[in-house]
């Protein structure tokens, strides 16, 4: 009888062994006094890994321990625990946050792969991630992690859009690669104003650069039509600019009008000398009144000279005369005096 108890009590130590230990909601197992998670039975929701398990630390999660576990919604991990081993939280659907402690130092392969993260940050402390860690975490949309893992995204699992911001962000943010481009800058002859990150975000502000080009393009213009030889925008050779000065119409004793006219011409666009004076008879006009209007076309933008009298009136304004009546005299918008 005796042998029997005995023998029933190695078959039980033995099968508890083969499961591993067990608090609460958990199993594990327990190496060198230290406890790695093995598995999980509880309801799920919110889980909260204990940080020790009848009085033995946890110090890993498991290979395998939590996967496919879809009711859990999120996970903190205590800061005893050093290591997440291979596919701990793989399959886990529902998980949708994860809060990882300073503590841990390695994370396995497959690690939450095909699980439903939004978003993780993995600590400064973490020195590996095994491959395909982050694989097909299709609602995972923000990734922060050391720059160490930089050059490592598609070998994590990651792709597409969130592997592109995570690098352009981990890149702007990294100290040394904005000063080695702002030096690299500053190495190119005629760069100034470039030197460290800090340097490069107080430069100026979008307004302010807005406000410089607006000012920039006015004084430029204004430099380039003050003095359009300066520029050596073309030669004299290349320019004869014309200009319609002393514009008078005039009535004839037999009642003929007369457009009396001169061309100027310019080199410069300040000093103007008269190329050519003319005068040209009009006829088959009104005898009573006459609007007579100049077009100069340059390119497709005409420019307008409107010149006007009546019966023993006279008008004289440069490209924008008006006109008169009988016996009127002409004004800027015209007049009727004596009709």
């Amino acid at each position: 009888m005796r042998s029997l108890i005995l023998s029933a009590l190695i078959l039980a130590s033995a099968f508890q062994t083969a499961l591993g230990e067990q608090d609460g909601d958990w199993t594990y197992s327990v190496s060198n006094n230290e406890a790695k998670i093995t598995g999980y039975t509880g309801a799920g929701g919110a889980v909260t890994i204990p940080s020790l398990l009848n009085s033995i630390s946890v110090t890993s999660i498991g290979d395998w321990s939590l996967q496919n576990l879809t009711s859990i919604t999120s996970i903190t991990i205590p800061s005893s625990v050093k290591t997440i081993g291979q596919a701990a939280f793989r399959s886990c659907s529902g998980l949708t946050s994860i809060n990882i402690p300073n503590s841990v130092t390695t994370i396995g392969d497959f690690a939450f792969q095909f699980s439903g993260l939004t978003g993780i940050t993995i600590p400064d402390s973490v020195i590996s991630i095994g491959n395909n860690a982050l694989y097909r975490c299709l609602s995972l949309t923000s990734i922060t992690m050391p720059d160490r893992f930089i050059g490592q995204g598609a070998q994590i699992g990651l792709g597409g859009q969130l592997a592109t911001d995570y690098l352009v962000n981990a890149l702007a943010n990294n100290e040394a690669f904005v000063t080695a481009v702002a030096n690299k800058i500053l190495a190119k002859s005629g760069n100034y104003g470039l030197s460290v990150k800090s340097e490069l975000e107080t430069l100026a502000t979008k307004s302010e650069l807005t406000s410089s080009l607006t000012q920039s393009r006015t004084d430029g213009i204004n430099s380039v039509l003050s003095n359009p030889n300066l520029w050596t925008l073309y030669t004299t050779s290349q320019i004869q600019n014309m200009a319609v000065g002393d514009l008078v119409l005039t009535r004839q004793e037999s009642g003929g009008f007369v457009l009396n006219y001169d061309i100027e011409q310019s080199t410069d666009l300040q000093t103007w000398t008269t190329y050519a004076p003319l005068s040209l008879p009009l006829t088959g006009l009104p005898t009573d009144k006459a609007f007579v209007r100049i077009k100069a076309k340059q390119a497709d933008n005409p420019i307008s000279a409107i010149a006007g009298t009546g019966s023993n009136g006279t008008s004289s304004n440069p490209l924008n005369a008006g006109g008169a009546g009988d016996g009127g005299t002409t004004g800027a918008g015209g007049s009727n005096g004596g009709d």
